[in-house]
């Protein structure tokens, strides 16, 4: 029986640019699937033109990578006012305030779709916060969940909506995870529709190719 093509949604961490290459190797597994792929922060797709781009000059050093791609980001928000508001407007807001603009980006694209969220850290939590509200999201795939912010004390509003989940999630954690490693799995009371499963990484997730091609076939498993 052929797959229904579905929309994999991606929700970035707080901060996308330290996850440049991560998301990189996303764009470029996702090219490969059927499915239609939508981010986030809508500024992704031609970073991703431009990281192609920059790879094909091989004299071209990475601290110079790195400030061409926080250049392109302000010019990108000069040109494109929307997008200028939304950094603006997302600075500093509360978590609520996060998830529930994904909520509405989500029931958008939910009226004739089937959603596959695919989330990186904060992105898990927003996701997790509003999915039982979404019958169009089918299920949430999770690369290092931010259980407790490291230095922190435990921080309950983190974790304990993922006991009384719904909405099937693969937590994919990282055994070395400094937001919640190996010691987590029975530090935690987790919803029976929540897969956790752990890698050998950390919370960048700079894996190497071995480990890399599990966490694509954990994927896979939820995408096909």
């Amino acid at each position: 029986m052929e797959t229904k093509p579905k929309v994999v949604f991606l929700v970035g961490r707080d901060n996308w640019q330290n996850d440049v290459d991560l998301n990189q190797k996303l764009f470029e597994y996702l090219n490969q699937t059927p499915h239609e792929i939508v981010w986030e922060d809508e500024i992704w797709r031609p970073v991703h033109r431009l990281i192609l781009f920059q790879n094909q000059l091989k004299w071209l050093p990475s601290t110079l990578k790195t400030l061409h791609l926080r250049l392109f980001q302000i010019s990108y928000a000069v040109f494109h006012w929307d997008y200028l508001k939304c950094l603006l407007l997302s600075k500093g807001v509360s978590v609520h305030f996060r998830a529930n603009k994904l909520k509405k980006e989500l029931i958008k694209l939910g009226e004739t779709n089937d959603i596959i969220v695919l989330s990186r850290s904060a992105g898990g939590r927003f996701a997790s916060l509003i999915a039982d509200e979404l019958v169009a999201v089918k299920h949430i795939i999770c690369l290092g969940y931010p259980f407790q912010h490291p230095g922190k004390s435990a921080e309950p509003e983190r974790y304990l909506h993922l006991k009384n989940l719904k909405t099937p999630m693969s937590i994919i954690q990282g055994d070395k995870d400094e937001y919640g490693g190996i010691e987590i799995q029975n530090q935690y009371e987790l919803s029976p529709a929540i897969d956790l499963v752990f890698m050998d990484a950390d919370h960048e997730f700079n894996v190497n190719e071995e480990i890399w091609k599990d966490v694509i076939q954990r994927i896979d498993t939820v995408l096909n």
